[in-house]
């Protein structure tokens, strides 16, 4: 009895398996005319999308050609930015305090050292926008030290 269940059942559950297999073919079988307007849809899909994707490479080789002049100008001013920091990295300041006089400034260890007075010309020329008279300085002056 339980042998004879279990044929029928084990029947009936290939059966329905096989009819599913079968329903689901129907249904992904299409007719050569619904296959023949598909093709025509997506080709003039297609060829309605083709002139934008050829626009859009166009724009996308615009904008490598312009992100690479901005590469090179990026490029340019960081060597200008570094050429600037050398320049600015040879000139100091020295605020002037009650009792400074070129030559001495000069002498300063932290200026030219011991021994470089006659440099005062140095600091005169680079300062001529400030000193009127090499002679007279005044406190509180921001001079700019240029280094040797």
């Amino acid at each position: 009895m339980k042998r004879a269940l279990f044929l029928v059942l084990s029947v009936m559950f290939l059966l329905s398996l096989s009819f599913s297999v079968n329903a689901q073919e129907k249904k992904e079988k299409i007719t050569q005319t619904q296959a023949d307007s598909l093709i025509q849809k997506y080709t003039n899909e297609e060829a309605t999308l083709k002139p934008q994707h050829e626009k859009a490479k166009a724009e996308v080789e615009n904008l490598k050609k312009e992100v690479s002049s901005l590469d090179e100008q990026l490029k340019n001013l960081q060597d200008e930015i570094a050429a600037l920091k050398k320049k600015v990295a040879a000139r100091s300041i020295y605020v002037v305090k009650p009792g400074d006089w070129l030559s001495k400034l000069a002498e300063y260890k932290n200026v030219y050292g011991k021994g470089h007075y006659a440099r005062w010309k140095n600091i005169y020329k680079a300062n001529k926008d400030k000193i009127k008279d090499w002679d007279l300085i005044y406190p509180g002056w921001k001079l700019v030290i240029p280094r040797p």
